[in-house]
């Protein structure tokens, strides 16, 4: 973690540089955290076999170019947002600033169709619910009637 250029100042007390080291640790979505963390370790793990020590626009670049391969528009953007909020926290980088980048993060999701759930009609869920067998199915018809009556 590089340092703030206001722990560099001697002036700054440290309790209040404890104080704001406490304050970035938490600036990460507290259910999520881990998911940040694992995606920003694979990012610096991913720096070092490469041997870059840069954060430019043109290392993320290549950094998402390798992973395009592997990974769908959606998880990229999803990797884009978790490295854009840990860089800014750990090593002060805003890669919201690197135009050519989301310009190429948009350009691989034209054409990208996203899955869409399968939901059961009316008629399959009339079905389900008067003829699967209460002795196996009565929890998942309970389930699938508790949102109407719930509300």
């Amino acid at each position: 973690m590089e340092m703030d250029s206001d722990a560099s100042f001697s002036c700054t007390p440290e309790e209040i540089v404890n104080a704001a080291g406490i304050a970035t640790s938490n600036l990460l979505p507290e259910k999520s955290k881990d998911q940040y963390l694992k995606e920003y370790d694979l990012f610096m793990k991913w720096r070092t076999e490469k041997h870059v020590g840069s954060f430019s626009e043109r290392v993320l670049l290549c950094y998402f170019e390798e992973k395009s391969k592997q990974w769908k528009p959606p998880t990229l953007w999803s990797t884009y947002s978790k490295l854009m909020a840990t860089l800014l926290i750990h090593n002060n980088v805003d890669i919201r600033k690197y135009s050519k980048l989301i310009a190429y993060l948009k350009n691989k999701s034209v054409g990208h169709k996203p899955k869409k759930s399968r939901t059961f009609s009316r008629d399959e869920m009339y079905k389900f619910l008067h003829n699967a067998p209460d002795e196996q199915f009565l929890m998942h018809k309970v389930l699938a009637i508790w949102p109407l009556y719930a509300s």
